[in-house]
């Protein structure tokens, strides 16, 4: 079994997000059995900062078995 584990995204306003991308893509390339995010998910709790990492981490595919 393969799992990631992404901590800290901190979607905000110094995010980076085609770095960001990167990561989804490699994540992606490994196919892993699960993912796990830690840590924190933005960096003002703001609903559009939750909003866009949503969108982004809806991008990683992991097979629902």
């Amino acid at each position: 079994m393969e799992i990631v584990q992404l901590s800290d995204i901190h979607v905000g306003s110094q995010f980076r997000e085609e770095t960001f991308q990167k990561v989804i893509d490699e994540i992606n390339s490994l196919k892993p059995d699960a993912v796990v995010i830690t840590g924190d998910l933005t960096n003002e709790g703001l609903i559009e900062q939750y909003e866009k990492c949503k969108k982004l981490i809806s991008q990683i595919d992991v097979e629902k078995k």
